[in-house]
């Protein structure tokens, strides 16, 4: 597996530092990743395509637009430079039918499920791979392994499991009707569809560690063996009880190739599941995203003591580098990864902040 890479010749480090985090412990630091305003122009190809959705699907385009993007960056702290191929969220629901339509950000679906009765339907289909947008995250995959060099980490698309593939084929008010009127079916499905995320994911990481490459992924940590960030957005709109019986049984299936996995629990509605997400066995740790408009992370403080003290590392995501310590002093540095959202205005102020996150025991 690559321990070093050209841009960033202390990468190994780097892995120690996470791989202590993972387990709840500590090298010299807590890993911190964090970004400086790019140093250097951007020298990537313009776009010369005619929709949206053929510049998303040009893997070409992709891949040196974002190669461009990391040329511009210094990777200080334990921030490196990563590939990964992004077609939206959705990816996982184009398996089982869903086309995506494209903005100039992002991308959404459509559902393809206009009866409750239609998810027997999906209950007999596997997961199709050679669709377009599938072969698209694979071309990029491929070509950004070609043209790496040992300049950068090629990590895996966003997968969205289970009951987020369900209401992307259905749709989440629908999904919610679906389950008081016919849960037995939907419970079939989301096991189904789950089972597809697990391939997907296998797919995905068999093409990446044979290049040499661990696990990494829009959230940037990192693990040398097969690691993911599990996650379930669709919870948000359903009881504590039915979290348990349906969905709780598909996070576990889709924990169960990982050696290791960090969930990712987005906006202050997810919190009603934050205890029955922390009793998965083989979860290590959490994301907590309180997103825009509910305040900073030291105002969070009694969600991280329950994450710490139900034996899961943390991923501490600050607005700044004050935000950071004011959590840091109070929680200790074991089990916690720093990352700052604002980026620093020089390398001399990223590393003075390193510096005091070191200094902390």
């Amino acid at each position: 597996m690559i321990r070093e890479l050209k841009t960033k010749p202390d990468f190994g480090r780097i892995i120690e530092r996470f791989e202590a985090w993972w387990h709840g412990e500590l090298v010299d630091r807590p890993p911190v990743s964090l970004w400086i305003k790019p140093s250097r122009p951007f020298h990537g190809p313009v776009s010369r395509h005619h929709t949206q959705r053929e510049r998303w699907l040009d893997a070409e385009f992709a891949v040196n637009s974002a190669i461009a993007g990391m040329e511009q960056n210094d990777y200080l702290g334990d921030s490196f430079p990563v590939f990964w191929p992004n077609i939206g969220p959705e990816i996982t629901a184009t398996l089982f039918g869903c086309e995506l339509d494209f903005s100039e950000t992002t991308s959404w679906s459509h559902p393809v499920i206009n009866e409750a009765e239609e998810w027997n339907r999906i209950l007999k289909m596997q997961p199709d791979f050679n669709n377009p947008y599938w072969q698209a995250v694979e071309q990029m995959t491929d070509l950004a392994i070609e043209l790496c060099d040992n300049r950068f980490i090629v990590g895996m698309t966003d997968l969205h499991g289970s009951y987020d593939i369900l209401a992307a084929l259905r749709d989440p008010q629908r999904l919610c009707m679906d389950l008081l009127d016919c849960p037995e079916l939907v419970r079939r499905a989301g096991e189904h569809v789950a089972q597809g995320y697990v391939e997907s994911f296998n797919r995905s990481y068999k093409k990446v560690s044979a290049a040499g490459f661990g696990s990494t992924t829009w959230c940037s940590t990192y693990h040398s063996g097969p690691a993911y960030v599990p996650s379930c957005d669709f919870w948000c709109m359903v009881s504590p009880e039915i979290a348990r019986k349906m969905i709780f049984p598909t996070l576990q299936l889709e924990i169960e190739p990982l050696e290791r996995s960090i969930f990712h629990l987005d906006g202050p509605d997810a919190l009603r599941h934050l205890d029955l997400m922390l009793e998965l066995p083989q979860l290590d740790a959490v994301q907590w995203v309180y997103g825009a408009g509910h305040g900073c992370a030291a105002e969070w403080m009694p969600i991280y003591r329950r994450i710490r003290q139900a034996g899961k590392s943390l991923q501490l995501i600050a607005h700044d580098a004050a935000d950071a310590l004011a959590v840091l002093k109070q929680l200790g540095p074991k089990g916690l990864w720093i990352t700052i959202q604002t980026p620093f205005p020089s390398a001399a102020e990223a590393n003075a902040f390193l510096k005091q996150v070191s200094q902390i025991k």
